[in-house]
């Protein structure tokens, strides 16, 4: 079984976004501008790309184990995070927890996980995705000093990623390679998007600021 489930997640929503920002305005000092209605649209816009960034992180930390991951073991990660978080009364059984929602954890760690894994990234690049996916610039509830300052910051980041791999002596294609991951999990997250409603339609509870960010990023 699980340590967490989704609902328990879902719930640490206001602290994952306020960890989030903390971090955002140590290392790049020119958001400490923004209005709080920016830095909170950007907030939510991050937090679903942030839902994937960190089970690949996992992926890459710890790929022995999950190629290694046994039937059962995975069939039972799956269960243990669905389990516990339906309405009385709409639970779902194990089987029918592995039927609905495991095409999900398929698509995921047979479509998305790989390539990235494969690409070997230093932890100074996997960074630089992270910062890249947050200051995306191509929202429409942001104001245009917030796309501004998204669009110069991408700029430092992408330039700061490019000397790195130059300094370690990298193949040029690398970092267009680096770059093309975004779109990965820019697709993974539509995907997670399809999930949620999915959980929705059987009654999976969902903390309330979460559900929040999904009606948002749906419109």
């Amino acid at each position: 079984m699980n340590e967490y489930n989704l609902f328990m997640v879902t719930s640490w929503t206001k602290i994952d976004t306020e960890l989030i920002w903390n971090m955002t305005d140590k290392m790049f000092p020119a958001t400490r501008k923004l209005k709080i209605s920016d830095r909170k649209a950007l907030l939510r816009n991050f937090i679903l790309k942030f839902w994937q960034i960190w089970p690949i992180f996992d992926c890459i930390k710890n790929t022995e184990d999950y190629e290694s991951m046994k039937k059962n073991n995975y069939e039972k990660m799956i269960v243990g995070w669905y389990g516990g978080c339906f309405k009385e009364g709409k639970e779902m059984s194990n089987n029918e927890i592995i039927r609905v929602f495991e095409p999900f954890w398929s698509t995921f760690y047979s479509q998305i996980v790989p390539p990235i894994i494969g690409l070997k990234l230093e932890n100074e690049e996997l960074m630089a995705i992270v910062w890249l996916l947050f200051f995306d610039n191509a929202y429409t509830n942001i104001s245009p000093e917030c796309e501004e300052i998204c669009r110069n910051i991408k700029k430092v980041i992408l330039r700061e990623l490019k000397n790195y791999q130059i300094d370690k002596n990298f193949e040029e294609m690398r970092l267009l390679d680096t770059v093309e991951t975004l779109e990965l999990i820019e697709k993974s997250e539509q995907k997670f998007l399809e999930e949620m409603m999915i959980c929705e339609m059987h009654h999976v509870r969902i903390h309330d600021d979460f559900k929040a960010i999904l009606k948002e990023n749906r419109c």
